[in-house]
């Protein structure tokens, strides 16, 4: 008996694996504007890897403001979740709410990524969970600075995000997409390029782009470099940084 569920679960596995591993992805993107903007990030992540020749399919359910809490019981994102065995599934909390003091946040986000994170392994064991991490506003969130310092600044509140969406991603077998941690490397090494919108918050086509990039890597594990799409107002020089 122990044989057989031995053999059982190893073909499971493999079967898995040889899915993650298959040319043709499936990817469902759970977030708010930070994911629909600038045409949304599916949709350039999708023209990037055809551009590379990597075929995805990608859905997505972004309503503006919203929260993993909000998402937790909303009709379309739980039935896009069960909709398909899909290869991937994206969650992007809302900007602010990763970065709040870990208390608040251990609270107000990871019992709803936990809800979110069991609705996809429940629907589909093969399945690859990722978390989108955001990026600290361009100088820090001035809205919440009274209340917890490491938010007077762009770094606190990077800092605070990253921790917050590399615990969630090891509390719920997932990996973390670090796009925060690629917009800090630019901001370090290129700060002519500017990666935000107008408010500082969300991200410009250049902010998309790189987020983008960095999922395509996240997800077929191959570097963009040479990717013959670009986003129009993206020079050639700075898609290649």
């Amino acid at each position: 008996m122990k044989k057989t569920l031995l053999l059982s679960a190893t073909a499971f596995l493999l079967l898995c694996v040889l899915t993650l591993h298959s040319q043709s992805k499936s990817v469902l993107f759970i977030g708010n504007s930070y994911t629909y903007y600038n045409d949304g990030l599916p949709t350039v992540f999708k023209n990037l890897a055809h551009s590379l020749g990597d075929d995805v399919e990608t859905e997505m359910n972004a309503p503006g403001g919203y929260t993993f809490q909000s998402h937790s019981t909303n009709t379309t994102t739980l039935n896009l979740i069960s909709s398909r065995a899909w290869d991937y599934v994206v969650l992007q909390e809302q900007s602010q709410r990763p970065s709040f003091p870990p208390s608040q946040v251990a609270t107000e986000v990871y019992p709803y990524a936990k809800i979110l994170s069991d609705s996809v392994h429940n629907n589909s064991n093969c399945t690859q969970l990722l978390f989108f991490m955001t990026w600290g506003y361009l100088n820090g969130d001035a809205s919440n600075c009274p209340y917890y310092t490491p938010l007077c600044t762009y770094a606190g509140m990077q800092w605070r995000l990253r921790q917050s969406y590399v615990e969630m991603a090891e509390d719920n077998n997932a990996w973390a997409v670090p796009c925060g941690m690629a917009v800090k490397s630019v901001r370090e090494t290129n700060p002519e390029i500017s990666l935000y919108a107008g408010d500082g918050s969300h991200p410009s086509i250049h902010g998309t782009y790189l987020a983008a990039c960095t999922f395509y890597t996240s997800i077929f594990h191959k570097s963009p470099v040479g990717a013959s799409y670009i986003s129009t107002g993206i020079s050639e020089s700075e898609a290649t940084i």
